[in-house]
């Protein structure tokens, strides 16, 4: 009886389906702030503070009810085919959000109050979640590349700064 009962119990957890990794980058910009929140599939967010000089990394590893709720926006939330809502404000916030989930990246840029709602509610919830911890500062390096080429007005060629 009880090597039915391993059996069964062994045949059911060979059953679930694999959970999906993913590569996660989200990014906000006001006047008042500017940072990262990078998160994959494992539990530590990694937090990176840019407003002004300053280029900070920090991390912290997510309770379960966190991590399980950016799952779940991370599983249901549809990426518009559309990549960037602007303003013609230069004011305002942007929010920008990259996922890649087995070699295939989605993004999305919002600013200014356009874009999807359901987007905005996830930056909102992304920075209350953000705002709840305790982030440990660490060296470690994160890739940010492809979000910086949506994000980071590229520098004009022939661009020179006269100190005199």
């Amino acid at each position: 009886m009880r090597i039915l009962l391993v059996i069964v119990v062994l045949v059911l957890m060979g059953c679930s389906s694999p959970s999906k990794k993913y590569d996660f980058t989200f990014f906000k910009w006001s006047i008042h702030e500017c940072y990262y929140l990078k998160l994959n599939s494992s539990d530590t967010l990694y937090y990176i503070d840019v407003y002004g000089f300053k280029k900070e990394t920090s991390f912290v590893i997510l309770n379960k009810e966190e991590k399980e709720r950016i799952n779940n926006v991370l599983d249901t939330i549809t990426f518009p085919k559309e990549q960037v809502f602007d303003s013609s404000v230069d004011d305002g916030v942007t929010n920008a959000f990259i996922i890649k989930i087995d070699n295939q990246s989605r993004k999305l840029k919002i600013h200014g109050h356009n874009g999807p709602k359901r987007f905005w509610f996830f930056g909102k919830l992304l920075e209350q979640i953000k705002n709840s911890y305790e982030f440990t500062k660490t060296n470690k390096k994160v890739d940010l590349n492809e979000i910086d080429k949506m994000v980071l007005m590229p520098v004009p060629p022939n661009f020179k700064v006269n100190i005199n």
